[in-house]
């Protein structure tokens, strides 16, 4: 009855969707994956990975692939930007609450063969610590929605910042609490400006986007 319940609820987000403008196949490709982001949010994804003409799209913190696959769609659609997801996909507790490990890689490989995503994303299985000190390709767009503590989002974005190229835009995820809110705050008092929010979802331009 749960599980019901829940492909019930799956559905009546699709159909919400696709009567909001979201075209049905990306509604059904995307909503189909697990994952706590809603297809208006994939959909920021997606037309921001489309727009990415330079570099690469780096993603922090993939879970089963449902933001993944809207980005693989959006660069297939624009400009086949490749995408890097930055997940260790090993156990942990998440900030809100969640439990993370080695079955959502096997769910995130899955989700890519039946998404078209094998096509241009790479899983990097690591944390961005240990990634980025020998990261030698610009990064076109960042979309951090890995560790949700203070110390994680902070860390994250820390270690992908020197890769940025000129007015890559930032996304962050769960801006709404806790430590991405409180980070999302510091970046706007640092110059950056908010182009863009989706409830709980916002772009960010850097100061020398302008």
């Amino acid at each position: 009855m749960a599980s019901q319940n829940h492909q019930d609820q799956r559905a009546a987000r699709i159909a919400s969707a696709i009567e909001a403008g979201i075209d049905p196949e990306f509604a059904q490709t995307v909503g189909a994956v697990q994952g706590a982001i809603s297809l208006r949010q994939a959909q920021v994804l997606r037309e921001a990975a489309a727009a990415v003409s330079e570099g690469v799209i780096v993603e922090v913190g993939a879970f089963r692939g449902k933001s993944t696959a809207a980005l693989s769609i959006g660069a297939r659609e624009g400009h086949q930007a490749p995408i890097y997801a930055i997940d260790p996909h090993e156990r942990f507790s998440g900030e809100f609450g969640g439990e993370f490990g080695p079955p959502d890689r096997r769910e995130f490989y899955t989700n890519m063969l039946a998404t078209g995503g094998w096509e241009n994303v790479r899983l990097v299985n690591l944390s961005s610590e240990l990634v980025t000190p020998g990261w030698d390709k610009p990064v076109g767009l960042l979309w951090i929605d890995g560790d949700h503590s203070y110390e994680g989002v902070s860390r994250d974005f820390r270690c992908w910042e020197p890769h940025l190229l000129p007015g890559a835009p930032v996304i962050l995820d769960d801006t709404d609490r806790g430590g991405p809110q409180q980070f999302c705050q510091e970046m706007v008092e640092r110059g950056w400006t908010v182009t863009l929010q989706v409830r709980k979802l916002r772009v960010l331009s850097s100061p020398s986007a302008g």
